[in-house]
């Protein structure tokens, strides 16, 4: 398997843009170089910000980023925006709490701004299942829950500013995601049991059940293009259910299947279920005819990313 990201969702965006001009936020990170991967054969104009100007390698292809701009914005006349610029959960333990949300609220005025521009056909946002779990994040105080709260407001922002612009809102929810282009690997269970299976050994560190369910990447952004193109949309995000010792056997054996795998023991009460129904997720795949990849193959796209970095 030589492919970055899925064929299906790669045909799946395929079908649902048209001659559209796609402005892309976050285009350095894990999702934003996932939508310029599955993107590119399309050979749509497309506009990638991040957050420094730079040149990225994304699919064998050199990618110049450039910096915000409103007038560079509003001049290249976006007709899809796909808004995947987030401080991530992780950078609240090393930043001020105030600079953590005033720069994802910049980011979110960002969003609204390109949402509101004329000739908008659809904005979608990549938002957290943190959003709504265990709760409504505007259930509590931002204090609580400062990613989730933030990716709430945002989802809110968007659909206020997509009903003043006539722009269809979609809000594609990522709970736990797979793929190719994942930044950071050690800061998520697959990644890092993909770098310990590779070094021989994985052990798992969770002394309680933690459930997750997989999806890739490009498939939530191919769903989210395809129901944004029928209307208003909030899409979470789906896959097979697993616990994290099932996920560490899957990993080794699609990537060193005499890697040792260890834990010590474990509590069963107060399992860890962060992770949709999936129903819905289910629905849409049959909606739109996509087949979602099945773990193994998640795993062999990421590993394909993760490991094809360090060579």
């Amino acid at each position: 398997m030589n492919a970055s990201v899925s064929a299906g969702a790669r045909a799946l965006a395929a079908r649902v843009l048209g001659a559209d001009r796609v402005l892309i936020t976050g285009a350095s990170g894990w999702v934003g170089r996932t939508a310029l991967d599955l993107l590119a054969p399309l050979g749509l104009p497309t506009l990638p910000v991040a957050g420094r100007a730079r040149t990225i390698s994304v699919g064998g292809r050199e990618i110049d980023c450039r910096i915000w701009d409103d007038d560079e914005v509003a001049a290249f006349a976006p007709t899809v925006v796909l808004d995947c610029a987030f401080l991530t959960r992780d950078r609240v333990a090393d930043m001020l709490l105030a600079d953590y949300v005033a720069t994802n609220r910049i980011l979110t005025e960002r969003l609204v701004f390109a949402a509101k521009l004329p000739g908008v056909r659809l904005a979608l946002t990549v938002s957290s299942g943190a959003a709504v779990y265990p709760h409504d994040a505007f259930d509590g105080p931002l204090e609580d829950n400062p990613y989730g709260y933030l990716k709430r407001e945002a989802e809110q922002l968007l659909a206020q500013a997509a009903g003043e612009s006539g722009a269809v809102p979609v809000v594609a929810r990522a709970w736990s995601i797979s793929g190719a282009h994942v930044q950071k690997p050690r800061g998520y269970a697959l990644g890092s049991m993909i770098l310990d299976a590779d070094a021989g050994a994985i052990r798992i560190m969770a002394r309680r059940p933690v459930f997750r369910r997989y999806v890739l990447a490009e498939e939530l952004l191919a769903l989210g293009l395809a129901e944004g193109s029928v209307g208003p949309a909030t899409i979470d995000s789906g896959g097979e259910l697993v616990e994290m010792a099932e996920l560490a056997a899957h990993v080794a054996a699609v990537v060193r299947p005499d890697a040792e795998i260890t834990r010590g023991d474990i509590d069963p009460h107060d399992p860890d279920r962060y992770h949709s129904d999936g129903l819905d997720w289910e629905k849409l795949c049959q909606r739109w005819g996509l087949v979602s990849g099945q773990l193994d193959y998640q795993i062999a796209i990421t590993a394909r990313g993760v490991l094809g970095r360090r060579q």
